[in-house]
């Protein structure tokens, strides 16, 4: 049995759908409201994008580079929050999670639940992915991305697949360092 987290009654945050709750395009950047297995977050462009500051369910976002970092900024109710992700490396995408006000790593993959789980492959395919594993029993199945795929876009273009009855993208499991 899957344990969702987090807070059910955080509005606007828990509009009806599971899938997606939106798009706004800036200057050819996508910001994607997208759903968690710990609630909505908001999955910020990746790649050489910048975009100006945009409001997204209430929260004011941006994304900048300043040195050899891209900045991603979110102002949410009156506080303002920074991650710094190195231009070279890695690809890393990441999304701020408005319950726990703080920014995300979206890892390279998807939880997705199926109408008919014989079908998984062609939703990999789908979505230009790189594999799927099936966990049938416990009603979800895992695709994974390659690196360089927005997990939101994925989330997205999955949003109206016919085997597909719910999709969330992964968030990075923080450390939780004992002080």
């Amino acid at each position: 049995m899957r344990q969702r987290l987090g807070n059910r009654n955080s509005a606007p945050f828990w509009i009806a759908g599971v899938v997606l709750l939106g798009c706004l395009s800036a200057a050819g950047a996508q910001v994607l409201a997208v759903s968690s297995e710990e609630g909505h977050v908001i999955v910020m462009p990746g790649g050489s994008s910048t975009m100006a500051g945009t409001m997204v369910n209430g929260v004011n976002v941006s994304v900048g580079v300043e040195g050899n970092f891209r900045i991603y900024r979110a102002v949410f109710r009156g506080e303002t929050h920074v991650a710094h992700v190195a231009l070279e490396g890695p690809a890393r995408h990441m999304a701020f999670d408005p319950a726990q006000a703080r920014f995300r790593e979206v890892l390279p993959s998807l939880l997705v639940e199926l109408v008919d789980y014989s079908r998984l492959n062609d939703v990999v395919e789908a979505i230009g992915g790189l594999s799927g594993k099936s966990y049938e029993q416990l009603g979800f199945a895992i695709v994974r991305l390659p690196e360089t795929a927005n997990p939101g876009e994925a989330a997205q273009a999955l949003r109206g697949h016919a085997a597909v009855t719910a999709v969330q993208v992964q968030l990075d499991t923080p450390l939780n360092v004992p002080l």
